[in-house]
């Protein structure tokens, strides 16, 4: 008996025993804590592409353009269905496509997915009251119950996860084609474009006839859906990117204005000055609006400062001389415009007197679509238009070559735009709430 009380043998794997108590409960701690990674790493990628979708849709708004009737926060929250995170307390029974959630998930488990639309700046994401602005973020997290964690206290363990997604601005356009027509924006292969160097935006798709030539830096061709044909569309000198979100619609604000509704058929009021030439008057404030406005040779007309509204007229150059600062033309009903001869020499007020929502622009066409109200402007190097045009709804073929020497803005938003010849377009001068802007959702969180 007292051999044995002083044998050693075995006392050598009971320490081992006792040391590897802690370690497996350090190496299980350790599983445990893998799998909240694991979790972590999913619930990431849900809010990934949750945060992202929703930017892309929210680019789309900010656009005005026709984005369809979901939303920003069923998209996003769609594509964090397809990573398999849906909200479960309240349950969301949405039947996102592709959705990847449970109908239940085991017991003292639950998902949560929040989608925000906000501003973010220099780093900080702020959710203004109107539920507007730049950015979506995306939260998801899962809470599930502590296991051998639980020794350390933790009863249960919550596994966030956050991303934000910001609509960014990068780049200044200074046509864009508004579309649904595909292959919106047409570009010839004698088209010389010269200016400041700006994009061409196509909101559906661009359509080359050859390889089209700009004259100095900074230009750049864009569109939504694609481009033909595919080898001209690949060997264009300049920058291009046809799978691009939509560009911006600064002036869609002008398709619904109460001035839309004004009509009338009375002559512009344009008597003989001293000076030789024909002085134009604007519309009063009140209501009315004028009827059909030719100029042909031997012709010399000045339109006066002011807004013109004309309503169901055909305006019309062909020759003679049409001049005029700080003027803006709104064209209503069945109005048609076109320039194809003479010298024009038009510039748009920075500020309107008659409509804030007018600064800076030159043309307003709310014209229907009609295949008979196109638009040509055709300048043969006579024709200087400043500042912003607008034809939402009406197609422009603009040809020829036109110049800008009274002021360096010059931009172009149309339904369709066929553009040849050498055209000037310059953003540089433009009013800031006129200028169009290219579109890029980024993760920037």
């Amino acid at each position: 008996m007292r051999n044995l009380l002083r044998s050693r043998q075995g006392s050598a794997a009971f320490a081992t025993v006792i040391a590897l108590v802690p370690l497996i409960g350090a190496v299980a701690l350790g599983a445990e804590a893998g799998s909240w990674y694991v979790t972590h790493q999913h619930a990431q990628n849900a809010a990934d592409s949750a945060a992202y979708s929703g930017a892309l849709r929210l680019s789309c708004t900010m656009a005005g353009a026709a984005c369809g009737t979901q939303s920003v926060d069923y998209l996003a929250k769609e594509f964090a269905a397809q990573n398999g995170f849906c909200n479960s307390s309240p349950q969301d029974s949405t039947p996102y496509p592709g959705t990847q959630c449970a109908p239940s998930l085991p017991n003292r488990i639950s998902r949560a997915v929040q989608i925000d639309i906000g501003t973010y700046t220099a780093g900080t994401f702020t959710t203004p009251p109107a539920g507007t602005g730049n950015a979506v973020r995306a939260r998801v997290s899962q809470q599930q119950p502590a296991y051998l964690a639980a020794v350390l206290g933790l009863t249960t363990v919550n596994i966030p996860a956050q991303a934000i997604a910001l609509v960014q601005q990068p780049t200044k356009a200074c046509a864009l084609a508004l579309g649904p027509d595909s292959g919106a924006l047409k570009l010839a292969g004698n088209l010389s474009n010269n200016g400041t160097g700006c994009a061409l935006m196509s909101d559906t798709s661009v359509q080359l006839a050859s390889t089209p030539s700009f004259t100095g830096s900074g230009w750049a061709v864009y569109g939504v859906s694609g481009c033909t044909p595919s080898g001209t569309c690949s060997n264009i000198s300049v920058p291009h990117n046809y799978f691009m979100t939509y560009a911006n619609n600064p002036l869609r604000k002008l398709d619904t204005e109460s001035f839309n509704s004004r009509t009338g058929n009375t002559s512009p009021s344009c008597p003989v000055q001293a000076d030789g030439w024909k002085h134009c008057a604007p519309n009063s404030a009140g209501t009315g609006a004028y009827g059909n406005f030719t100029v042909q040779n031997g012709d010399k007309y000045v339109l006066d400062p002011g807004t013109y509204i004309f309503s169901k007229a055909t305006i019309k150059v062909t020759g003679g001389q049409l001049k005029g600062t700080g003027v803006t033309l709104v064209l209503l009903g069945d109005s048609q415009l076109t320039i194809n001869g003479g010298t024009v020499d038009l510039s748009a007020p920075a500020t309107n007197s008659f409509s804030s929502d007018l600064n800076g622009v030159l043309i307003d066409d709310q014209a229907p679509t009609k295949t008979s109200n196109k638009v040509t402007i055709n300048g043969s190097g006579l024709v200087s238009l400043g500042g912003a045009m607008y034809f939402p709804k009406v197609d422009v073929s603009w040809s020829g070559t036109t110049a800008s020497t009274n002021t360096t803005c010059s931009q172009v938003i149309a339904k369709t735009l066929d553009m040849s010849g050498g055209g000037y377009l310059s953003t540089q001068g433009c009013a800031p709430a006129t200028i169009i802007y290219t579109q890029v959702v980024a993760l920037v969180q």
